[in-house]
């Protein structure tokens, strides 16, 4: 409770702060991204007449972006229109989810020679988001053995579960330890694992889904059952009901039912190749170039309308004779 009340007064705080910012700095448009720090700066922007647009990345909006978009002028989304029921339509552009350029440019050599993998048996990807997951590490550790006799598996634990992996990992027979490429994160060669991956799986945070979508790769979704309004399990059911991924809920999630849905997935290589084609159609490269254009649009008819507004009438008369 009491740290409700604060949060209030800090929100208050943060409206005026903005609103001074704003008059000061006098845009064309403000752009948000949701999050708790975009509400009150794109309040105090709306209360000031300038023009919003907001960009949600998710299937289900979050607060802050719930009540933004009520007045944003451009409401921009990821997911199919239908699934954002409480937005006005003529608000709503589906742009995608932007993903950083460099994702395009993994190399499956590179990975190759980088994450020392052979081509005799498929390669799993396993991440769990950027702190990782104790319960998709736990449940790959429980398997280790069954799995690593079948697939390679590039595994991102994050740093918390980094140190028991790899003593677990130390147990295993030598042939088996040699197809498992254990880090605790990934960063400029997060798109070669991507791009030599023959399935990832992972969370379904709506970046991770972009990037593995660009990529045309097959997932298997264990979305976060705990996650800000429940934003990974509608992101994987959405997908899951349109064919373009595997689903398994976290509370389903057992060894045995993580090794017969990889299982199956090679064992139907065309189920694999439908899943990796429908999610791909969900990419969206110019995703970036859409939002920014409209951005751009809705800044110049802003500056465009202040500046006829400011013209005197003389000034309107003369541009008519």
């Amino acid at each position: 409770m009491y740290k409700n009340v604060v949060d209030f007064f800090r929100f208050v705080r943060g409206y005026f702060e903005a609103k001074e910012i704003i008059a000061e700095f006098d845009p064309d448009v403000v752009f948000t991204k949701g999050g708790y720090v975009s509400l009150p700066v794109g309040l105090a922007a709306h209360s000031l007449g300038y023009p919003v647009v907001v960009h949600e990345s998710d299937s289900v909006m979050g607060l802050s972006n719930r009540i933004l978009a009520k007045r944003a002028d451009k409401v921009c989304v990821s997911y199919p229109l239908k699934s954002y029921t409480e937005v006005e339509k003529d608000k709503l552009v589906y742009t995608g989810n932007p993903v950083r350029n460099d994702i395009y440019d993994g190399s499956k050599e590179r990975a190759i020679t980088e994450f020392r993998l052979h081509d005799k048996l498929p390669i799993l990807f396993v991440i769990g988001g950027s702190q990782g997951s104790l319960v998709i590490n736990q449940v790959v550790s429980e398997s280790l053995a069954k799995l690593l006799a079948k697939y390679q598996i590039i595994h991102v634990s994050g740093e918390r579960d980094y140190d028991w992996l790899g003593f677990q990992a130390s147990k295993l027979a030598p042939e088996l330890s040699a197809n498992y490429h254990l880090y605790n994160f990934l960063s400029g060669n997060l798109k070669d694992a991507l791009a030599v991956s023959d399935l990832v799986i992972s969370r379904a945070g709506n970046n991770v889904i972009a990037e593995i979508a660009a990529l045309e790769k097959a997932a298997i979704l264990i979305p976060l059952a705990s996650s800000a309004n429940g934003h990974q399990v509608s992101n994987a059911k959405i997908l899951s009901r349109m064919g373009a991924a595997m689903l398994v809920l976290q509370e389903s999630l057992t060894p045995r039912i993580l090794e017969r849905k990889i299982d199956y997935l090679f064992e139907n290589p065309e189920e694999r190749a439908g899943l990796a084609t429908k999610l791909s159609k969900l990419a969206s490269p110019e995703a970036a170039g859409a939002v920014a254009d409209i951005i751009y649009d809705l800044g110049t008819n802003f500056v465009l309308e202040t500046k006829a507004e400011e013209e005197t009438p003389e000034e309107k008369t003369e541009e008519t004779e």
